[in-house]
């Protein structure tokens, strides 16, 4: 065993761990997003007093949930993804071609990073409507998703890189 590849299992087993908590996270999540939302019908339609309040924050834990599901609770082979062309492949080409896709796209994503962080950055002195909250702080979630899919993308480049080299395919 190298220890690239004892590197790589490592990597994994991590990665599985943020998995979790980001799955437990984002579950928790849409139970508040749910909450929020029964709270704003209620208040609507039962109590005759709408609360704008409940609707900002569903939204905003609903934009949150999904952005840290996106990029930290799914998984690479659950995207949406075109492999028409690398299934027709056999295994080591199939490994050149997706590591190399997976090394461009989250070279892009992480080499762009820091404008992304520069915007949001900027957006510090907007606020939302009701609850008041920095959009700065709404918006840092699309940097979270950003970097965690970059990241998982050079993860996967140099997964792709050890099935090319060893030859036979490793799930």
């Amino acid at each position: 065993m190298t220890s690239q590849s004892t590197f790589l299992r490592r990597l994994e087993r991590a990665g599985v761990w943020l998995q979790r908590g980001a799955e437990i996270l984002t579950s928790l999540g849409f139970i508040a997003v749910s909450g929020a939302f029964i709270w704003t019908v209620v208040c609507r339609y039962l109590l005759r007093d709408p609360s704008h309040t409940s609707e900002e924050l569903a939204i905003v834990i609903y934009l949150w949930v999904i952005t840290i599901g996106a990029s930290l609770a799914v998984r690479l082979e659950e995207h949406v993804a075109f492999d028409l062309l690398a299934s027709l492949l056999p295994p080591r080409a199939t490994a050149l071609l997706v590591g190399l896709g997976s090394l461009v796209a989250g070279g892009i994503l992480l080499a762009a990073l820091p404008f992304t962080i520069d915007y949001i950055a900027f957006l510090w002195r907007e606020k939302t409507t009701v609850m008041r909250i920095p959009l700065n702080q709404l918006y840092a979630c699309f940097a979270v998703l950003q970097g965690g899919l970059g990241v998982k993308l050079v993860i996967e480049a140099a997964r792709q890189a050890v099935i090319f080299r060893s030859g036979r395919v490793a799930k």
